[in-house]
């Protein structure tokens, strides 16, 4: 690997619009540098929550990936490690007149026109 100062940028994730305003979900974590060459900077996380990628020659992880929105973890530098990615997401729409209220865990429930969304971002359910 001696002279090699190449890092990959992350690649942006998709976007949707479930929740009635438009987020970017999963993006890739950038790449680590790994270089005897010098090289500044660091590869960006791709949007939709990926992490970034450490620098160079560093014992550095790279940025962990954002909870809740499924983002991979960055690369890391040459004597670190790759960071975790970020937990990910379900949402549920679903009518507010046939909305049960119903669920465990601790979902965030918001209404979008005419209907109920309920977010989880840990473990829980709905009974209809």
């Amino acid at each position: 690997h001696h002279g090699i100062n190449q890092h990959g940028h992350g690649g942006n994730g998709t976007a949707n619009s479930i929740t009635g305003s438009s987020i970017t979900y999963a993006g890739g974590g950038g790449g680590g540098t790994w270089s005897d060459s010098s090289l500044s900077g660091q590869a960006s996380g791709g949007s939709g929550g990926g992490g970034h990628g450490a620098p160079k020659a560093t014992s550095s992880s790279g940025q962990a990936g954002t909870n809740g929105l499924g983002g991979a973890g960055g690369g890391g530098g040459e004597n670190g490690s790759g960071a975790t990615g970020g937990s990910g997401v379900f949402i549920l729409r679903v009518a507010t007149s046939d909305y049960s209220g119903t669920t465990t865990g601790s979902p965030t429930v918001t209404t979008d026109g005419s209907n109920t969304i309920v977010k989880w971002t840990s473990n829980g359910t709905y009974t209809a």
